[in-house]
């Protein structure tokens, strides 16, 4: 099997229309079409730091739920997926930025091992991580380090 790249994340939402905007005021992602659902509802792409998102509403029969208490760039009970990462190029910039727009700031900056991070809360129980690349952490995931 020959993978090409990570195609897209999906995630359902309670009210993607809120979720577009969340993503391109909060983070500039490209709100890049629309489609109907298989279900007729309307899902929405937005391209986030060259990654598809899906944003769509919940099947029919399937309800968000309240995500439980957070922990340590997850939520303290759960499964599968913990959070996705973006990498900035200041991370306190980054921060600043996601309160004064009204996103929630689940933990302010932290540092381990060279590489600087913060978690923000999104729409519909979605945790972000935020990532200021020093040292080993790029070198290992190819990225350029913080100026």
């Amino acid at each position: 099997m020959k993978i090409h790249r990570l195609d897209h994340i999906h995630i359902y939402c309670g009210h993607p229309e809120d979720s577009v905007r969340f993503y391109t005021d909060v983070f500039g992602a490209e709100a890049i079409g629309k489609a109907r659902t298989s279900r007729g509802g309307t899902m929405y792409f937005v391209r986030l730091g060259g990654l598809a998102l899906v944003l769509a509403p919940y099947p029919p029969g399937l309800e968000p739920g309240t995500p439980p208490a957070y922990g340590d760039g997850t939520y303290q009970r759960g499964f599968g997926v913990a959070h996705f990462g973006l990498h900035v190029d200041q991370l306190a910039d980054a921060v600043e930025s996601v309160r004064r727009l009204g996103g929630k700031v689940l933990s302010e900056p932290k540092e381990h091992a060279g590489l600087r991070f913060a978690y923000v809360g999104g729409p519909d129980g979605v945790i972000i991580e935020l990532l200021e690349y020093n040292g080993e952490w790029a070198s290992l995931l190819g990225a350029p380090r913080a100026a």
